[in-house]
């Protein structure tokens, strides 16, 4: 799900909670996810030069004392200069989900009842994603994630993916892969399986993508697709 993107640094009202700044290097250059603000921002090239030498020097760091209050204002670093944002460090899986097998798919009866639960979910977050701001779906993602999980196959997990897919695949749309991950989220953490959302970037142009992972696959998505971004958050 894009959000609006700012090709360059613009001037922020305030100093923004570090909590509410991501970012991530897109072969050299510096995207930032502002959550506050519900807004992509590309740093210009002097500032991601500015913000480079406050990393590796920090507040005595060269460089023109507008370029690191500028920093500080998107909230890079702290109105001392000093202590900078460090980047998303997010490894995204190489192999997609397998095909569920047999023995794991459940029989009609539950089947009817979890498709109609995952049907409930996309519509609530597709509609939830239009009407709440990206910062409190953050904080509600993040309290789903201190439910307790249980381990489970490949298989038992491809298999509940599958349902989901199905079931969205009722509902075709463009431009959903927000409120729909956050939605498989909200299904699969409510059977108390362990998984997570990323947010990624890519440039030229500039485009946004959410998908959901565990440790060893995708689920709901490909890796064929999700490798064209850069992660910049998870949850």
């Amino acid at each position: 799900q894009a959000l609006p993107a700012t090709p360059a640094c613009r001037e922020p009202e305030c100093i923004m909670a570090r909590a509410d700044i991501n970012w991530c290097d897109v072969g050299g250059r510096i995207v930032v996810i502002d959550v506050a603000r519900d807004i992509y921002l590309q740093l210009p090239q002097h500032l991601v030069e500015a913000f480079h030498a406050l990393r590796h020097s920090g507040a005595r760091a060269d460089g023109p004392a507008h370029q690191f209050e500028a920093l500080a204002r998107i909230g890079l670093c702290d109105a001392d200069f000093g202590r900078p944002a460090e980047p998303s460090h997010i490894t995204v899986p190489a192999q997609d989900a397998p095909p569920p097998a047999t023995a794991d798919i459940q029989r009609r009866p539950l089947v009817t009842g979890a498709t109609g639960a995952a049907i409930v979910r996309i519509i609530t977050m597709r509609l939830a994603v239009r009407l709440i701001p990206l910062r409190f779906l953050i904080r509600w993602a993040r309290r789903l994630q201190s439910r307790p999980s249980v381990p489970m196959t490949p298989g038992q997990a491809a298999a509940r993916t599958a349902l989901f897919v199905r079931a969205r695949q009722l509902f075709p749309a463009r431009d959903t892969c927000l409120p729909d991950s956050m939605a498989l989220l909200l299904f699969l953490r409510s059977r108390n399986m362990a998984c997570r959302l990323v947010l990624g970037v890519r440039l030229d142009p500039f485009e946004a993508h959410c998908w959901v992972q565990d440790h060893d696959m995708i689920l709901g998505d490909t890796h064929e697709r999700v490798a064209c971004f850069t992660p910049i958050l998870q949850l």
